[in-house]
């Protein structure tokens, strides 16, 4: 069988030869008709792979938006969580300070009292 990919000289054909081409080139030659019915085929399985992913894309949105509120509520928590400990440090802190001033007013006391110790000593002596 001669290859019917390389072309064949023209002055030794026969009709073998001639025969063989058609048969060749009516085997890779399509019609209109199934032509046409490939591309409304090709046309709905677009049409069916478009929806496909539309139906993906909404799906994915849902979860994103899903996420979204799951992450905005999380960070509410804990907004509220850093309010409540930032509320009770501003109250721990104002307990130290009062305590500080009495602490510091305590050794002011001390401190006059051992500096003035024998003036109180001869005043309550006085006094008696």
């Amino acid at each position: 069988m001669m290859d019917l990919n390389k072309e064949i000289p023209y002055e030794n054909l026969t009709q073998k030869d001639i025969m063989q081409f058609l048969l060749h080139s009516t085997q890779h030659v399509a019609t209109r008709e199934e032509l046409e019915s490939t591309r409304v085929e090709l046309k709905h399985e677009i049409s069916k792979v478009e929806t496909n992913l539309k139906e993906e894309i909404s799906k994915v949105d849902n979860r994103i938006s899903q996420v979204e509120t799951n992450l905005k509520e999380e960070i509410s928590k804990v907004d509220d969580k850093i309010s409540n400990v930032e509320t009770n440090l501003r109250k721990e802190i104002t307990k130290v300070g009062s305590k500080f001033d009495k602490i510091q007013w305590l050794i002011v006391a001390t401190l006059l009292t051992v500096v003035f110790k024998d003036y109180l000593l001869s005043f309550f002596s006085n006094i008696h």
